[in-house]
């Protein structure tokens, strides 16, 4: 077998091995400034887990230079449940020295434990867009 067939056949095992395996990954965010075409970085992000009726705080974090979180609680953590993000979005427009009609911006979702939840932001300072991404 030359060396280049045995690279594929460990990349497909390694494939298949995993493929049963638990997702380890819970809640992930990604922001984007649909006004300047680049990701918004540090950027805080707050997640919350309605509880009782009441919002109880469980992380934050801050977005990194492509404008990601890629995990904002643990696997621990997470169960399935309702869960806010609150996105503060004031800092990041005053540092641009943009005006923006939005102090904040709060997206909830329901989700299942088990699953992945990629939860983007499309941003601009009149304007948002969120998706379920993956």
């Amino acid at each position: 077998m030359s060396i280049g067939w045995e690279r594929v056949r460990l990349r497909m095992e390694t494939i298949n091995m995993t493929d049963n395996a638990p997702d380890s990954r819970t809640i992930s965010s990604h922001i984007l400034d649909t006004s300047l075409g680049k990701p918004a970085a540090n950027v805080k992000i707050i997640i919350y887990r309605l509880e009782n009726n009441q919002w109880q705080e469980l992380n934050q974090a801050s977005t990194d230079d492509d404008g990601r979180v890629t995990q904002l609680i643990t696997l621990e953590q997470f169960q399935t449940g309702i869960y806010k993000l609150h996105f503060n979005v004031r800092p990041y427009f005053e540092q641009n020295q943009v005006k923006s009609f939005y102090p904040f911006i709060e997206i909830i979702a329901e989700c299942t434990k088990g699953q992945h939840y990629h939860i983007p932001l499309l941003l601009n300072p009149f304007g948002y867009s969120t998706y379920r991404g993956s």
